[in-house]
């Protein structure tokens, strides 16, 4: 299993595991990763230190992360004794199957907030759930039948909405207008990072003036909404400038950017070295 454990997406349309080490994580720790695969964790013991998204989290025993397509996520450092169980579902499956529909209402919170710690009883029971699954993963041609598989990937999305709306403290807050806003650009940056740059666009998307938007923002979040969307888009150039050998100039484009020299310009501006520096460090 080890072998299959996904960088950015997983050669099978669906894996199941439980033997996630240390190792395997630091090889995260070098730069950020982004998921194009569904990905559910259950930490059983030990303690990872990570960031996904934009967020930094110390994940213990008994959380549960959820990394839908398109999170990013960066490893810090992990304990030794550390065992993950995981479930993922490539970008190939998951493309054919709206589970964004199924989420449209958690979807921001999930992104917010992928790691969500559970009560022991229940922990205890997606250890089960796990446990099952990884026997029937080694029964033959388990693997091939694609109307089972969806069935596992609806089982775990529908587990994760009621995991939020019943073991989180999301489920009983009060979500004031100016979460939403904030909630709702991060969702639409992740969305639309690679053609909209301007802070303008997403003001005029969520239907409220430029000022109030990025004082809602700030208010929120503690950063500017140019910084989030600026720090969604160096993650995306560094994962991509390490993780493949793709010309700076086609990152550059992929990434929005018209041209080569403003994007090494801001991506020194950014990170304190030039693109082609960082690919080499």
């Amino acid at each position: 299993m080890e072998d299959n454990i996904p960088k950015f997406d997983i050669p099978l349309d669906f894996i199941v595991g439980d033997s996630i080490t240390g190792e395997i994580l630091n090889q995260y720790g070098r730069f950020p990763c982004k998921i194009k695969a569904g990905v559910f964790v259950l930490c059983v013991q030990g303690s990872v230190q990570a960031t996904v998204n934009l967020t930094k989290f110390i994940i213990k025993p008994n959380d549960f992360i959820t990394l839908p397509p398109g999170c990013f996520i960066q490893i810090h450092e992990v304990s030794d004794d550390v065992k993950l169980c995981f479930a993922g579902f490539s970008s190939t499956f998951v493309s054919h199957i709206n589970y964004i529909k199924t989420i449209t209402n958690y979807l921001p919170v999930i992104f917010d907030s992928p790691v969500m710690p559970l009560p022991v009883p229940v922990s205890q029971l997606y250890q089960e759930a796990f446990s099952l699954l990884i026997k029937a993963y080694s029964l033959p041609k388990t693997i091939e039948n694609k109307e089972i598989i969806k069935a596992i990937f609806t089982i775990f999305m529908q587990g994760v909405i009621e995991l939020y709306k019943n073991h989180t403290p999301y489920s009983n807050a009060p979500m004031t207008r100016n979460m939403e806003i904030c909630r709702e650009f991060v969702q639409l940056a992740m969305e639309n990072y690679t053609k909209e740059h301007s802070v303008s666009y997403y003001a005029k998307r969520l239907n409220i003036t430029l000022q109030h938007f990025c004082y809602v923002i700030k208010k929120v979040s503690g950063r500017t909404a140019l910084d989030i969307l600026s720090n969604i888009i160096i993650m995306d150039a560094k994962a991509q400038l390490k993780s493949t050998d793709m010309p700076v100039k086609k990152i550059a484009f992929a990434l929005g950017f018209d041209n080569l020299s403003f994007f090494n310009k801001y991506f020194r501006q950014h990170v304190g070295m030039t693109p082609q520096e960082y690919r080499e460090s």
